[in-house]
């Protein structure tokens, strides 16, 4: 589609500008609170391992709304889709009512297309992925409700991996009419800011069930991306910029820790 002409050396300047320095920032907080929290310990509680399940719900609140891609004739609405993301999930204790969180996730959000020629009376629908990797690392505060009920909330950060551009063509069948959405990555890392809270049941024997919910809001746009209207003798195309929020419902399972076996040595007083 020629994106490199389609976008001015003066807008290509800046929108590098932008991604540098508002990655560059949030990097310095992210790699801050991840060593940062564990340089602090100072005794050792209880680590866990466990996986997540993550349902994207379309809230269409911040950077996740519906927006309109117009070229004259030709508009484009751009929407969220459920999507989901899953992964590993390592919790390291810092103290009784803190911990670090931290794993590897992938991540894939959706988007319908809903394609507009309103002269010619012609509509097409079509969907596309954007697909990451993102290892998060958050700061957990607890709050004790019951023995075995606790809320947790959380703050953080992501640091993303795109691996691919993406493309997808939607042909009105007998026609010579296309369609077509081409999705550039910004940049292959890109930076969230996670906000997470919820409630966790611990049991002895079972491990840890959690229920919560999460949003997770890039610093900078994740994907540049244009779509077009092609026929035999006419072409549109339009561009913009996908925020990439995303909101979520936390599905999480922390394996149960067996006791170690033999003789513990517990210190204390000395009696003599």
């Amino acid at each position: 589609m020629g994106f490199n002409r389609i976008l001015s050396g003066k807008n290509r300047y800046k929108w590098n500008c932008f991604v540098m320095i508002r990655g560059g920032v949030f990097l310095v907080v992210y790699l801050f609170l991840s060593f940062g929290a564990f340089s602090q310990r100072k005794e050792k509680p209880q680590n866990y391992f466990g996986f997540q399940f993550r349902p994207l719900i379309p809230l269409n609140l911040v950077g996740d709304r519906p927006f309109d891609m117009i070229a004259d004739e030709f508009e484009t609405t751009v929407s969220s889709r459920f999507g989901y993301s899953y992964g590993g999930v390592i919790r390291a204790g810092v103290s009784r009512q803190i911990s670090i969180e931290t794993g590897i996730n992938y991540t894939k959000r959706n988007y319908g297309l809903d394609f507009r020629v309103p002269d010619s009376n012609l509509t097409a629908f079509n969907t596309v992925g954007f697909v990451n990797y993102d290892i998060p690392a958050n700061l957990l505060v607890y709050i004790m409700l019951d023995k075995n009920l606790y809320m947790n909330t959380s703050l953080g950060g992501s640091l993303n991996f795109y691996p691919s551009n993406v493309r997808t063509i939607k042909n009105i069948e007998g026609t010579p009419h296309l369609f077509i959405l081409e999705g550039r990555r910004a940049a292959f890392f890109s930076t969230d800011l996670n906000a997470n809270v919820g409630f966790e049941y611990r049991t002895e024997k079972n491990g840890i069930f959690y229920l919560g919910i999460s949003g997770k809001l890039p610093l900078q746009p994740i994907f540049l991306i244009a779509t077009e209207y092609r026929n035999d003798t006419y072409r549109k195309v339009a561009i913009d910029l996908v925020d990439g929020a995303t909101f979520s419902i936390d599905l999480k399972y922390f394996f149960h820790k067996p006791p170690k076996k033999g003789i513990q040595y517990h210190p204390g007083i000395i009696e003599q």
